[in-house]
């Protein structure tokens, strides 16, 4: 991935995670239990790895950035039919911990 692209990269990111967390459903797919935090754990280091790996953007306003847009997600989920969930959010905040390790992680192997 070049430079250049994190910041691409991380609006396509949100752009997709609004439209998916936001999309009103009826009733939630069938999944084991607890599989939306796993979900919300894997999106939201994919959301936080491009800045972090690149490090043109400061690891605490990612951390902040990222953080704070899950939390605006779970805010307004019940306005569209979507249930909030305080645990979903700390799965985010945990899955931007995970990307950001994942960004420091390349950058220091990248350097050898």
């Amino acid at each position: 991935m070049r430079k250049y692209l994190d910041i691409p990269l991380t609006i396509a990111v949100t752009l997709t995670l609004t439209v998916a967390m936001l999309w009103p459903m009826d009733q939630p797919p069938p999944a084991p239990e607890g599989s939306d935090k796993l979900v919300h754990f894997i999106a939201f280091a994919a959301l936080a790895f491009p800045l972090a790996r690149t490090g043109r953007i400061g690891l605490l306003p990612v951390f902040i950035g990222a953080s704070a847009f899950g939390g605006a997600i779970e805010f307004i989920q019940p306005s569209f039919n979507r249930s909030a969930d305080v645990n979903d959010w700390v799965a985010d905040v945990v899955g931007v911990v995970l990307g950001i390790g994942c960004g420091l992680l390349y950058r220091r192997i990248r350097k050898r």
